[in-house]
C-alpha cells in the first residue's frame, strides 16, 4: 500500500522523499501566496516559482494542491480577478511541473472557479478532502455529481472518513458500493490523525481555522482546544486515545484488500515528525511511543509513553469489534494503565520543533 504525504519545500526533506519514492503515490501542498486557502499551514518565505522548482524533482509522484479551507470571505466567490488569479497560479505550477488536481472542501469555491471558464478547470481533478467526512456512499455520490456538474475532472481517488478505520464491515460494504458505480476509483484512508472518535469539536474547529484564514480574527485554535476542546478532554481522559481511529503501522496489512493508499498527516509538526511517520508506515513497523506518530494528539507524547509494541497483534481485533460505547466498558482504561508510562514534564530540544 502506497502513501500520500505532505510536501514541504525543504532540501533535506525533498531528498528523503526521493529516497522513499517507491512507497509514494502522491504529495500534497498549499499555495505560498494570496488569501489562505489551505486548511492548515502556509510556507514561509516561499514564492510560486520557488515552489514550482522544488516540486520538479518529484517526477512520477502525483501532485495535489490544497484548496481545502472550509470557507473564504464571501466577496471572493464573485471576485473574478481573485478567481482567475488563483487558476493562473495553478496553471503556472502545471506548466512547470504538472499537477494532478486540487483538494477541496468548499463547493462554493469549486463552483466559483468553474464559472470562470478558465482553461485549467477541465485539466484538474477536484478531490474532496478528508474534512468532507465521506462516511457513506450516498454522500460520495452527491459530491461526485456536483463535481461532474462543475466541469472539473472526477477524482481518481477518494479519501474516506477516518471513522471507517474502526469498522471493517462498514468500510468493506461502502467500498463495494463505490466500486459498483466507479470501478476504477482508488480508495485512501487517513492513518495518523489520532483525534477523538467522531470528534464533536471537528466542525467548529474547521470553521475557526477558516475564520482565522480570512484575516477577520487572529488564529487561536490551539488555546481554545486546550481550554475547551479536545486537548482538555484528552488530558482528563487520556485512555480515549486508544479509541481514536488511527491505523498503526503494523495494522496496515488489515486494510490492503479494501484500500489503495494511506494518507499521512501532520504538516504543522515539521519535517522531523513527517520523516519519522513516513518511515514507520513504509516499514509497517514502529518501535517507540505510538503518540509520536500522531498528528492531533502529538501533544500527549510529552506526557505519556505508549509502547507501540506492547499493544500486540490482538489490538486490531479489540478495537474493530468494539461497540464504542464506553459507559460500561473498561477495556481501553485498563489497557492504558497497563502499558502506558506517565512522563515527567521536560522541555524538548529546540531542534525537535523543526
Amino acid at each position: 500500500m502506497k502513501l500520500s504525504v505532505p510536501f514541504i519545500p525543504e532540501k533535506s526533506y525533498i531528498q528523503f522523499l526521493l529516497e522513499k519514492r517507491a512507497y509514494l503515490e502522491s504529495i500534497y501542498f498549499g499555495l505560498p501566496s494570496g488569501p489562505v486557502l489551505d486548511s492548515r499551514i502556509r510556507f514561509s518565505n516561499m514564492d510560486l516559482p520557488s515552489l514550482a522548482k522544488s516540486l520538479i524533482p518529484m517526477k512520477g509522484i502525483k501532485r495535489y494542491c490544497l484548496l481545502n479551507t472550509r470557507f473564504i470571505r464571501p466577496d471572493l466567490y464573485t471576485d473574478t480577478q481573485f478567481l482567475t488569479g488563483l487558476l493562473d497560479m495553478l496553471q503556472f505550477l502545471h506548466d512547470k511541473c504538472p499537477i494532478k488536481g486540487i483538494v477541496i472542501s468548499d463547493f462554493y469555491l469549486v463552483n466559483a472557479l468553474a464559472g470562470t471558464g478558465h482553461d485549467m478547470v477541465p485539466l484538474l481533478e477536484a478531490v474532496p478532502g478528508i474534512n468532507c467526512m465521506m462516511d457513506s456512499s450516498q454522500k460520495i455520490f452527491s459530491h461526485m455529481e456536483m463535481i461532474e456538474n462543475t466541469g472539473f475532472k472526477i477524482p481518481e481517488k477518494l479519501i474516506l472518513d477516518r471513522s471507517l478505520n474502526r469498522d471493517p464491515e462498514m468500510l468493506d460494504t461502502m467500498v463495494g458500493s463505490i466500486k459498483a458505480i466507479y470501478p476504477n476509483m482508488k480508495i485512501e484512508l487517513l492513518a495518523n490523525e489520532g483525534c477523538l472518535h467522531h470528534c464533536p469539536f471537528k466542525p467548529a474547529h474547521d470553521a475557526q481555522i477558516s475564520l482565522s484564514n480570512t484575516g477577520v480574527v487572529k488564529e487561536n485554535t490551539h488555546a481554545v482546544n486546550q481550554a475547551a476542546g479536545c486537548h482538555g478532554y484528552f488530558h482528563q481522559h487520556p485512555e480515549k486515545f486508544l479509541k481514536s481511529p488511527f491505523i498503526r503501522p503494523e495494522d496496515v496489512i488489515h486494510y490492503e484488500e479494501v484500500a489503495d493508499t494511506l494518507k499521512i498527516c501532520g504538516r504543522t509538526l515539521g519535517t522531523r515528525f513527517l520523516t519519522r511517520c513516513i518511515t514507520a508506515y513504509c516499514q509497517k513497523n514502529y518501535d517507540g511511543n505510538l503518540m509520536d506518530l500522531m498528528d492531533a494528539t502529538n501533544f500527549l507524547a510529552s506526557f505519556f509513553h505508549l509502547d507501540n509494541k506492547q499493544l500486540g497483534d490482538g489490538f486490531f481485533k479489540t478495537i474493530t469489534t468494539c461497540t464504542n460505547v464506553c459507559k460500561n466498558c473498561r477495556i481501553c482504561h485498563n489497557l492504558f494503565l497497563k502499558i502506558v508510562e506517565k512522563k515527567s514534564i521536560t522541555l524538548k530540544p529546540y531542534g525537535d520543533y523543526q
